[in-house]
């Protein structure tokens, strides 16, 4: 999907002239879509219950007994496919990692001063990627985006991971936690944790599931929706990958 097909945006953010200048920037980049704001914890509740949106920019700071990322591990409990873009003030490495453990498809620091951040954020998740600032992933302004890339991004069955193993990626990069990842998989929860992520872990050379997500992004590898015809077997060959 690109940015100018964009249906419904949801802005996350309680105060109202911050919400308004994010309004305007994204009318820039999706002039067509519906944007909806809301400024709390239970606003955005209703909002979700409202309509299915495509994307929900979301402050982490919410001025309230919740915060942002307490939403956002609501939205993932809830196993909502919405892609999920933190926001903050607060960008070192530690905030925006625990945003990438909890779920989030990106993270745009506040402030940033960049005109065109929001286009290269959706272009980037939208192209099945996430999008993350350099202090995280180690290079250029924020992670490769296919629709700014020099070359052609790779697909993770491009590098060689298995059909089943992509389709597990693609969830753990939704930060899905493990039991609905195993339901959308049809398997248990236990080969999801032992099989499945143990296997993606050794694959990509790191320890933990953030650190996986983040080589992901770091590397520029697509990771598309599954398609609705790959088998549902149980078991995973050793070194499936």
């Amino acid at each position: 999907m690109r940015a100018t097909m964009l249906k419904n945006v949801l802005i996350v953010e309680d105060q109202q002239l911050v919400r308004a200048g994010m309004k305007t920037m994204l009318h820039i980049t999706a002039p067509h879509c519906r944007i909806v704001e809301a400024g709390s914890y239970e606003e955005t509740l209703a909002r979700l219950a409202e309509t299915e949106f495509d994307v929900v920019f979301l402050d982490i700071d919410l001025k309230s007994e919740k915060s942002g990322l307490d939403l956002l591990a609501h939205i993932r409990e809830l196993g909502l496919s919405v892609r999920v873009i933190m926001l903050s003030a607060v960008d070192d490495r530690d905030t925006i990692l625990s945003c990438i453990a909890a779920g989030a498809s990106g993270f745009i620091p506040k402030g940033s001063g960049d005109e065109t951040v929001f286009d290269r954020a959706l272009t980037t998740v939208f192209g099945d990627g996430v999008f993350l600032p350099a202090s995280v992933v180690g290079h250029g302004s924020y992670a490769p985006s296919p629709g700014y890339a020099s070359h052609a991004p790779r697909t993770a069955s491009d590098i060689g991971v298995s059909p089943r193993l992509c389709e597990a990626l693609y969830y753990l990069c939704q930060g899905l936690p493990n039991k609905v990842i195993a339901n959308h998989m049809g398997i248990s929860e236990g080969t999801i944790r032992k099989n499945y992520v143990s296997e993606l872990l050794r694959f990509f050379k790191v320890a933990r599931r953030t650190e996986l997500i983040i080589e992901v992004a770091r590397r520029g590898i697509r990771v598309p929706p599954p398609p609705t015809s790959v088998p549902r077997a149980e078991p995973v060959p050793a070194r499936a990958l």
